[in-house]
């Protein structure tokens, strides 16, 4: 009896560890365990059996594949929808879901993490998948690349991910990295609320905006006149020329990532506008003349690069 008393104290102080930052601690005995946060709480169903409700945790699942469904509570408020997955859980691993529950599936985010074993037991490994895919990773402050993404050879130690995409909402998740693993992290991003319906004002306002952008364009390089008065003009090469976004716009930052917020923003430029290309980084953000005599950092995501 006192030894069971024990083993669900140690499990305790593991359930306040991953809850406090997010990492995945190991178990003794080779079962594999799960735990479900989700806001607001839900009741939480393995292959179909109802087996409690958030946050849930058990250290005593046998590891294999099981299929994972959340379903919010009624008395929530409001119609919110329900989250399933397949989860694989690892032997001696503690596998971590988080969700964030909305009335639409874009509005939902969240993330699992979990430990895969692999042969180098000198490093640590990161591996990244995402909803939407071409998110930006920044690992503690540095930019990383896109999503799909692995990153080897990781120190081991406690890692401050941030994920980004432009039009939905950045995603911050502390993980501790291991030697002799790899960090899986599949994480779904909430779309962005949309800003309210424009006035009159607001409209004529945005119009006024893009033409003003596009004469500044026009004013600002050498484009042969006959070619831009016909569709699909181009400039003299290297340019840029800006593609369809989530927003109906692209942000210009001061800095080759999104890691700064709206602080970075230096304007706002328009899909199939084009721009004099300067030189691009190897996280794949273009550095662009955006306006005479000033220069700011785009996604290469949303533009495509003619030379």
């Amino acid at each position: 009896m006192k030894a069971a008393k024990l083993l669900y104290g140690i499990l305790l102080l593991f359930l306040v560890l991953i809850l406090s930052g997010c990492d995945i601690p190991f178990l003794k005995k080779k079962k594999a365990a799960l735990q479900v946060l989700a806001e607001p709480k839900a009741t939480v169903f393995l292959n179909g059996n109802h087996v409690g409700q958030t946050p849930y945790f058990d250290e005593q699942l046998k590891p294999g594949e099981y299929t994972l469904k959340v379903v919010p509570d009624s008395n929530s408020g409001e119609t919110l929808l329900t989250w399933q997955a397949m989860v694989k859980l690892y032997p001696g691993i503690m596998t971590v879901v988080s969700r964030s529950l909305a009335a639409a599936d874009d509005k939902s985010s969240g993330y699992i993490l979990t430990l895969e074993p692999i042969a180098d037991k000198d490093k640590g490994r990161i591996s990244i998948i995402t909803t939407p895919d071409g998110a930006v990773v920044n690992l503690d402050g540095e930019p990383k690349g896109f999503t799909p993404l692995a990153i080897d050879d990781v120190l081991e130690g406690e890692k401050i991910l941030i994920v980004s995409s432009p039009g939905f909402k950045e995603e911050t998740i502390k993980a501790k990295v291991v030697n002799g693993y790899k960090l899986m992290i599949d994480i779904q991003l909430a779309k962005k609320e949309e800003e309210s319906e424009e006035t009159d004002e607001d409209k004529q306002a945005t119009e006024s905006a893009k033409k003003t952008n596009s004469d500044k364009k026009d004013s600002n390089f050498d484009v042969d006149e006959d070619k831009q008065a016909s569709e699909g003009a181009e400039m003299a090469k290297p340019y840029v020329k800006i593609k369809e976004t989530p927003t109906e716009w692209l942000n210009v930052r001061s800095e080759p990532s999104t890691a700064g917020s709206d602080e970075t923003i230096l304007t706002k430029i328009y899909p199939d506008e084009v721009y004099k290309f300067i030189e691009a980084n190897d996280t794949g953000w273009y550095k662009i003349e955006y306006k005479k005599g000033e220069q700011g950092w785009i996604s290469g995501k949303y533009a495509t690069l003619y030379k």
